[in-house]
């Protein structure tokens, strides 16, 4: 039979900064005229279509037409209160990226301003520089959230389309829809020298586990398939932010733990592989109600889904990440056993210490990636 593997060059950038279409304006509201003079010089300077509001009311009207990328507002406003606008505007355009403006130091209003998910909160007098600077940050911003979004649209008719042609040709649906998503994976992990062959080993070391703990040949097959797709959701989370060295912010790991229901959302279509579809959406979950994207419990969590949960978790350390280099097998057995019975059953880290036992090579790093001593 005849495949059409996607390729590489097949799957969209990901990640950086991607600049707001040159007919999307940004739309600046102050009531001192000479503000919006000096806003609209700097931000046409740099290129952006820009319309300017005295009034609160004017500015929500025209974001309710759509087409607004970016909303700067002055946080006093004589007729509509600057953080009022924000939240009429976030309401209908949630999309919508916002910067507030404030002439004098408001520790509430930078609180509020934080909650309701404006990007930055600026006090005047401002420079140009600054202003540029913030513009820029929050258009970054919008800008990878929507590409996130049309690229889990992207992987979902991608995969439909694909399924659908494998179903007219009458084939191996199975067989064809898990090598065309292997394919994707490793057109994703091509893309990063520290992540290169990852979910491969990671589902060899799933289906080790799997037969150690007396699955049959069909169940060990689900565990491998969740082993080799459990991090495709990956895909929509930014470079920026896959690649940083040292601890994530909230907002990152937020973005991190989606990945979770990304990958969830790709499969779900897929019910020939519901089951190993189930096990990456609980592979994060912990004994101790610790883990995401549910806090599930105990014995809530599927066996299979602790199997790639906690091979995830020793191949990971085994391989080599930006800020640190691979552990050794004994070291990363060492790290691992501490989670005995309180993030993994006895019983999974036993088969996981007689697989590393028996075959360590099968999770090696590449010795040729670049890392730290």
């Amino acid at each position: 039979m005849e495949r059409s593997p996607i390729h590489i060059e097949d799957v969209p950038p990901i990640g950086g900064a991607l600049p707001a279409p040159e007919d999307t304006p940004i739309v600046v509201v102050d009531d001192e005229p000479s503000v919006l003079s000096f806003l609209r010089k700097v931000l046409e300077a740099e290129g952006y279509p820009v319309e300017t509001f005295e009034s609160a009311q004017e500015a929500f009207t025209r974001i309710s037409q759509a087409g607004v990328a970016l909303l700067i507002a002055d946080i006093v406003l004589p007729d509509m209160g600057g953080m009022e606008l924000v939240r009429r505007s976030l309401e209908e355009d949630p999309s919508l990226s916002v910067l507030i403006l404030t002439g004098a130091a408001d520790t509430e209003s930078a609180v509020e301003s934080l909650r309701l998910g404006v990007d930055d909160y600026l006090q005047k007098p401002i420079s140009a520089d600054d202003l540029i600077v913030s513009v820029a940050r929050a258009l970054r911003h919008r800008a990878q959230a929507d590409y996130r979004d049309k690229l889990e649209t992207w992987l979902r008719s991608e995969v439909t389309r694909r399924t659908e042609e494998v179903q007219r040709r009458s084939q191996e649906l199975e067989l064809v829809t898990v090598a065309t998503l292997s394919t994707l994976v490793r057109a994703m992990e091509a893309k990063d020298p520290y992540l290169k062959g990852h979910s491969e080993r990671i589902a060899s070391l799933c289906g080790r586990m799997a037969r150690h703990l007396g699955f049959d040949a069909r169940d060990i097959e689900d565990v491998r398939t969740a082993g080799l797709l459990h991090d495709i959701g990956m895909i929509a989370v930014p470079e920026s932010i896959l690649h940083t060295e040292g601890e994530l912010s909230e907002e990152e790991y937020r973005q991190v733990k989606e990945h979770v229901e990304i990958a969830a959302n790709i499969l779900e279509p897929l019910s020939h592989i519901a089951r190993a579809v189930s096990y990456i959406r609980c592979h994060h979950e912990r004994l101790d109600g610790s883990g995401y994207p549910r806090g599930l419990r105990g014995s809530d969590i599927p066996l299979a889904a602790q199997i790639v949960g906690l091979a995830e978790y020793y191949g990971s350390l085994t391989e080599r990440r930006p800020h640190r280099r691979a552990y050794s097998a004994v070291e990363a057995l060492e790290t691992v056993r501490a989670s005995r019975d309180v993030w993994f059953e006895a019983r999974v880290m036993d088969a996981l210490e007689q697989v590393v036992s028996s075959e360590p090579e099968l999770v090696e790093p590449e010795p040729e990636l670049p890392g730290p001593d």
